[in-house]
C-alpha cells in the first residue's frame, strides 16, 4: 500500500511495462521546486523517473527524494552497477553509501576481479569508497560479510605476526602496527596503511571474533587458498544474478535447428515477483529498439506477470551472453554491444519462427522462452554458415579456404564473415550481427549465387583454381592468379566472344582493347560509353542455353548485371581516342 507518495515497509514497486505508458510529469527547473514536485509523486512515478534516468541524472533525482533509501534499496543491482560506471566511483560515494548489502557485495564481485584474480589497485580503490561512505556503511559491510572475503581482501596489503615470530631485525626495520598487543600488522605500502589501519580500528571494535578469526586467518591461510575459495563463492553469488559458469553460459550458442522448435501448447507458468520485490535491469531493455519485430511485439504485451518473466528471462540471457563472450564486465561498451546482439538473435529468431506474423509472435513470446527464441536466431546463421562450408569443400573449391581469393570482394567478405566460428555480416566494412530475415536471405541469396558461378565455371568454361594458379601470366595484367577474381573471368571471356566469337577465358591483346569497346559501346551525350543491350541480350541467352534451373539461371544474370556495371564504372570513361593503360583495368586480363 502506498500513501502519502510513501509506501510501506517492504511494499514493492512495480517496473515500467514494455509499452509507453501514462506521461509522466515534467519537473521545474527549479530545484526546491521540482524536489516539491517529485515528493508529492506517488513512490511508483517516482521509481518510474529514477530507473528511466541515466548517470548524473539518476543521481539528481535521487537526492530529490524525502526517501532515497527506499528508492535505492528497489534498484536492482545492474542498474547500481551502470549508475556508477557512469559517473564514476569518486562521484557515486553518496550513492553508494545508500546501497543495501547485496548490492554493495554485487559492485565488489563485478568490479574487483580479474578473471580468477583479485585486483589490488581496485581493492584499494573500493576499500577506500567505503571509507569513505561513513563509519555506518564500513559497520554494514563487516556485519554483512563473510570473514573468508574480509580475511581474502585484506590478505594481499597485510603481514600478520605474533610477537615472538618476529625477527628482531624485522621489528627495527618495518613499524608495526596493533590494536591489542597480540597481532601485530606491518602494511604493504603506505596507501594500504591508511585505508586498512582505519578499516580494522572500526572492525576490532564492532565485531571482536571476527577480527581475531581474521587475524589468525591472516597468519596461517595460503592467499592461493583464500583467493579460490573467494572465486568460487563470488561465482556463486553472481550465478543468483543469472552470471553462469562459462560452459553453461556457452549453452545458449549450441547449435538448435529452428525448425525444430515448437511453442508449447500453453503458454509458459509465471511466477510472481522474487522476493527482493526489485525488477530486473532496465538497461537491458533500452536496447530493444535494436530488435525493431521484437519490441513491436513486446509492446502489446500487458500481463504484468508476463512482462516480469520476460523481463527476468532477458536479465538472465544478456548475463550468459556477457559470460560466454568472455567480455571485460568493467566496459559498458562491451556490455551494450552484447546486449545488442542478444536482441538481434532474439530479433531474427522471433522473425523466423512467426514468418514475420506478430500474432503468431506473441504467442510464440508466451510459450517459448527467451534462450530457445535466440537459438533459433543463432541457428538461422549455423545453418547460413553450414551452406558456406558446403561451397567451400565442393569440387569447386575443394575445402581450400586460399581458393576464396577468386572471389570478387563483395563476395569474399560475405563468405569469411559467414564462415566464421560466430557467423557475421560484412556490410559498410564492417563485421556485424545478422539483424533480421532480410539480413539472412541477402546472404543465403549470395551463397546460392556463388554456387551458381562455380558450377558455370566448371561444366560451362572448365575452369578451376589449379588451372587458374598454373597460369603464366608473363606480361600480363594482372600480373599474379591472386589479382584474378570471377568477374575477371567473365568479362575476359566475353571479350574473346566479341572478338573472337568463342566465350573462353584467354588474356585479350592490349592492341584489341580499342576494338573491343567500341563494339561494346554506345556514347552517351557526354561521350560515356554505356554497353549495348543486345549484347547483353547475347550473353542472357548463353547462360539460357548452359542453365536450365530458373533460380540459378536468375543467380547468374544477376552476377552479369554486376559484371557489366563494373566494366561500364571501369572502361566507359575512356574517350575512343584515350590511351589505355592495362594497369588500371580490373575485371579483364590483359596481355601486352
Amino acid at each position: 500500500m502506498v500513501e502519502n507518495g510513501r509506501p510501506e515497509e517492504g511494499a514493492e514497486i512495480e517496473p515500467a511495462p514494455f509499452h509507453e505508458g501514462g506521461t509522466l510529469p515534467v519537473l521545474p527547473e527549479d530545484r526546491k521546486e521540482a524536489q516539491r514536485v517529485f515528493n508529492s509523486l506517488p513512490m511508483k512515478d517516482q521509481f518510474e523517473i529514477l530507473l528511466g534516468a541515466r548517470g548524473e541524472e539518476r543521481l539528481y533525482y535521487l537526492f530529490l527524494s524525502e526517501n532515497p533509501e527506499q528508492l535505492m534499496k528497489q534498484l536492482p543491482e545492474m542498474e547500481v552497477f551502470l549508475t556508477v560506471k557512469e559517473i564514476g566511483k569518486k562521484d557515486a560515494v553518496d550513492l553508494i553509501s545508500l546501497t543495501t548489502p547485496d548490492q554493495f557485495q554485487y559492485l565488489l564481485d563485478l568490479d574487483t576481479w580479474i578473471k580468477d584474480r583479485l585486483d589490488p589497485e581496485r581493492i584499494l580503490h573500493w576499500m577506500e569508497i567505503l571509507l569513505e561512505s561513513g563509519e555506518d556503511k564500513v559497520v554494514q559491510f563487516i556485519r554483512s560479510s563473510d570473514r573468508e572475503w574480509i580475511a581474502l581482501l585484506l590478505k594481499k596489503f597485510l603481514l600478520v605476526s605474533l610477537p615472538e615470530e618476529e625477527p628482531l631485525e624485522a621489528v627495527e626495520q618495518t613499524p608495526r602496527f596493533t590494536l591489542d598487543q597480540y597481532y601485530f600488522i606491518r602494511f604493504k605500502g603506505k596507501l594500504a596503511r591508511e585505508i586498512f589501519q582505519a578499516f580494522l580500528q572500526i572492525f576490532s571494535r564492532v565485531d571482536g571474533d571476527g577480527y581475531r578469526w581474521v587475524m589468525e586467518a591472516l597468519i596461517s591461510e595460503l592467499q592461493s587458498e583464500l583467493e579460490e575459495t573467494g572465486y568460487r563463492f563470488r561465482n556463486n553469488r553472481l550465478a543468483d544474478y543469472g552470471f553462469p559458469d562459462f560452459e553453461e553460459a556457452l549453452e545458449i550458442y549450441r547449435f538448435v535447428h529452428p525448425d525444430s522448435l515448437l511453442p508449447a501448447e500453453k503458454p509458459l507458468e509465471r511466477s510472481p515477483p522474487k522476493e527482493t520485490g526489485r525488477p530486473g535491469p532496465v538497461f537491458y531493455l533500452t536496447f530493444r529498439e535494436e530488435g525493431p519485430f521484437l519490441s513491436s511485439v513486446l509492446s502489446r504485451i500487458d500481463d504484468p506477470l508476463e512482462q516480469g518473466r520476460l523481463r527476468e528471462e532477458l536479465a538472465v540471457l544478456c548475463n550468459k551472453a556477457m559470460v560466454a563472450e568472455r567480455i571485460d564486465l568493467f566496459n559498458v561498451g562491451e556490455m551494450e554491444r552484447v546486449v545488442k546482439k542478444v536482441f538481434h538473435y532474439l530479433n531474427l529468431g522471433l522473425q523466423y519462427l512467426s514468418k514475420e506474423d506478430e500474432r503468431k509472435a506473441s504467442g510464440l513470446l508466451t510459450s517459448m522462452p527467451l534462450q530457445k527464441l535466440f537459438q533459433a536466431g543463432v541457428g538461422t546463421t549455423l545453418l547460413l554458415r553450414r551452406k558456406a562450408e558446403s561451397i567451400l569443400k565442393g569440387p569447386w573449391f575443394r575445402g581450400d579456404r586460399e581458393n576464396l581469393s577468386f572471389l570478387d570482394s563483395i563476395y569474399l567478405e560475405r563468405i569469411e564473415g559467414v564462415l566464421r566460428r560466430r557467423p557475421a555480416l560484412h556490410r559498410n566494412g564492417l563485421f556485424e550481427e545478422f539483424k533480421n530475415l532480410q539480413d539472412l536471405k541477402e546472404t543465403a541469396e549470395l551463397l546460392e549465387r556463388v554456387e551458381a558461378l562455380t558450377r558455370v565455371l566448371a561444366e560451362g568454361l572448365h575452369l578451376f583454381p589449379g588451372t587458374l594458379k598454373g597460369l603464366d601470366l608473363t606480361g600480363c595484367h594482372p600480373e599474379e592468379w591472386r589479382e584474378i577474381t570471377f568477374s575477371t573471368l567473365f568479362l575476359t571471356s566475353f571479350a574473346n566472344q566479341i572478338l573472337k566469337g568463342r566465350f573462353q577465358f584467354e588474356a585479350i591483346s592490349k592492341a584489341c582493347l580499342k576494338d573491343f569497346f567500341s563494339a561494346i559501346f554506345e556514347r552517351d551525350d557526354q561521350g560515356k560509353g554505356t554497353l549495348r543491350m543486345d549484347l547483353r541480350k547475347k550473353l542472357k541467352d548463353w547462360f539460357d542455353s548452359i542453365e536450365s534451373d530458373e533460380t540459378r539461371r536468375d543467380h547468374l544474370l544477376a552476377f552479369q548485371d554486376f559484371c557489366f556495371d563494373l566494366l561500364e564504372e571501369q572502361c566507359g570513361k575512356i574517350p575512343p581516342e584515350g590511351e589505355i593503360d592495362p594497369r588500371f583495368l580490373k575485371g579483364l586480363l590483359v596481355c601486352r
